[in-house]
């Protein structure tokens, strides 16, 4: 009895060395293409504040544990405030690395500059646009993947704002995004 208990423990031993050593002879892609992701996210919000947000990356796998890519992003802005309507775009771009472990999650560094104008109410709720200016944000954190298909994921990701300035886009140093990527 022991020696059927030792056989079967043994070829189940086996089999899995055999299954992890199958995955390891994978062939990785070599090919450029082969190693180029793309997503991003899109943002909805409707009613007294009205927001649309379009962030198409690409990227491109570097190692197997290793990402880096662009982006851009456009956002579109409307908020109605006591009838009077404060009405904007910010546009702008940005390079990103990540860090994949554990498999589904990663450490992501990004650096961003968009590019927005200052606006204020007066006291008496009239609307008043400045000029346009660049704010360069540095971006860390980490994420979580859950993949959706055999090269596609479905991203939650929380970032800290380390250039958290007034005339910063966020409403607070913690950045919180969700994005998908296919190709990965």
């Amino acid at each position: 009895m022991r020696h059927r208990i030792a056989i079967t423990l043994f070829t189940c031993l086996l089999m899995m060395i055999t299954g992890l050593k199958a995955q390891d002879n994978v062939k990785q892609p070599n090919k450029f293409t082969d190693r180029l992701f793309t997503g991003g996210g899109i943002g909805l919000q409707f009613g007294t504040q009205t927001m649309i947000e379009a962030s198409p990356i690409i990227g491109y796998k570097i190692t197997k544990n290793f990402a880096a890519g662009i982006g851009i992003t456009y956002q579109y802005y409307r908020m109605n405030y006591n009838g009077n309507v404060l009405q904007t775009s910010i546009y702008g771009g940005s390079v990103f690395t990540r860090y994949y472990f554990l498999q589904n999650f990663f450490l992501h560094a990004e650096y961003e500059a968009l590019n927005l104008e200052t606006a204020f109410f007066d006291p008496g709720y009239f609307y008043h646009k400045q000029n346009r200016y660049w704010v360069g944000s540095v971006l860390a954190g980490g994420g979580y993947r859950q993949f959706i298909g055999e090269k596609s994921s479905i991203n939650i990701m929380i970032l800290y704002n380390f250039n958290d300035t007034p005339y910063s886009p966020y409403n607070s140093p913690l950045v919180y995004r969700v994005g998908i990527d296919i190709g990965l």
